[in-house]
């Protein structure tokens, strides 16, 4: 596809400012891949930033699904990470980000993330997704080729599942066996998430749906992310929803300290080695399904340079307060109703850490 020189460079466009002041900030955990850290130093430091969230009035933790490679695999199965927090907190909420729905029956979803509502008093929310890296379905092999299509279709059930309402599913010897999960859940109604990134369609189905939506700019900017709400608002008011309940939430990586020298020295190894972990995992994916052959080490050095450029410029809250303002009132006008701040992309923890008294001082300007 041929791009502007402005996409090339990694220029911004200009986005109004905001009228508006009103969003919301949580965190998402996804693991950096430094192997001089061990697992439970890991947990060690997202439970440190849960309990920091909790604290200071952060909206949710997103928890993420992810099998089988370094980049994040510690997070295997978010519920069990729940169950872990939920007893250290008091009031931040619990949300998946997001749960590979074709890999599980929709009755165990709905029996772990049912106990975890219990347990945290109501503070469990749910996002889902369809997977996508082929070796995560070893757990449910039959389930890859039709995963979009299986991903929509469960979505619904986890709903009527949670609500307390009886469903039907095949047993052995292909019997239909009517189930009702236990224990029952204290919230009512389960808030889902739908995980899109670059799909159109995936916003209007999540708009249509009645479903929030949560994203990141990957191979987008804010100018592109904002059509792709304007088409998920629009689907909300065609389906009888109010267009403005539906609640989008943004993934940035995020870093701020007094200076904005002091950001670049502190991310652009760790950050690059982040981004190139999961540019092999896309890319042998993408090899995987679609056929090809793989790039070599030159390519994949030119796509590591822009994608770190293009990210530390336009796509991450990266440098000081002043900076963080500016990214976080482009995403506002662009639509977006929370933000998600990732923090473990392998910057020393001592550093994340004492950026936090300037995310803190960050959020503090937005109600």
């Amino acid at each position: 596809m041929t791009q502007t020189i402005e996409q090339l460079l990694g220029i911004q466009p200009a986005v109004p400012k905001p009228t508006k002041t009103d969003i919301s900030f949580s965190f998402l955990f996804f693991s950096d891949v430094r192997k001089n850290i061990s697992d439970a130093e890991k947990y060690a430091f997202m439970r440190d930033i849960t309990l920091f969230a909790d604290r200071e009035g952060f909206e949710a933790v997103y928890l993420p699904e992810r099998h089988f490679h370094e980049f994040g695999s510690i997070y295997a199965n978010s519920a069990i990470m729940a169950a872990h927090l939920i007893p250290q907190t008091t009031r931040i909420r619990f949300r998946t980000a997001g749960i590979s729905l074709p890999l599980h029956h929709p009755a165990e979803v709905v029996e772990w993330w049912a106990m975890n509502d219990v347990l945290s008093q109501g503070r469990v929310d749910l996002g889902f997704g369809s997977g996508w890296n082929k070796p995560d379905f070893i757990l449910s092999p039959e389930n890859y080729e039709n995963r979009r299509q299986i991903c929509s279709e469960a979505i619904p059930i986890v709903q009527k599942l949670w609500r307390g309402e009886t469903v039907p599913f095949a047993g052995p010897g292909g019997e239909q066996i009517p189930i009702a999960v236990y224990p029952r859940p204290l919230q009512p109604e389960l808030k889902v998430w739908l995980l899109v990134t670059q799909n159109d369609e995936g916003f209007i189905h999540a708009g249509r749906q009645g479903y929030n939506i949560f994203t990141m700019l990957y191979g987008n900017n804010l100018d592109a992310m904002q059509k792709k709400i304007a088409l998920y608002r629009n689907a909300r008011q065609e389906a009888g929803l109010d267009p403005e309940q539906g609640v989008i939430t943004l993934m940035l990586h995020t870093l701020m300290l007094g200076d904005r020298a002091q950001v670049q020295q502190a991310v652009e190894a760790p950050f690059k080695d982040y981004i190139k972990s999961s540019l092999d995992a896309h890319l042998k994916a993408a090899v995987d399904q679609n056929g090809g052959t793989p790039l070599n080490e030159a390519e994949k050095g030119k796509m590591l340079e822009y994608a770190y450029q293009r990210y530390f410029k336009t796509g991450a809250i990266f440098g000081t307060v002043e900076d963080g303002r500016d990214i976080v009132d482009q995403a506002i006008a662009a639509g977006v109703d929370e933000i998600a701040c990732l923090v473990d992309f392998g910057v020393d923890y001592s550093v994340v850490r004492e950026s936090l008294t300037y995310l803190k001082r960050l959020t503090s300007n937005y109600c």
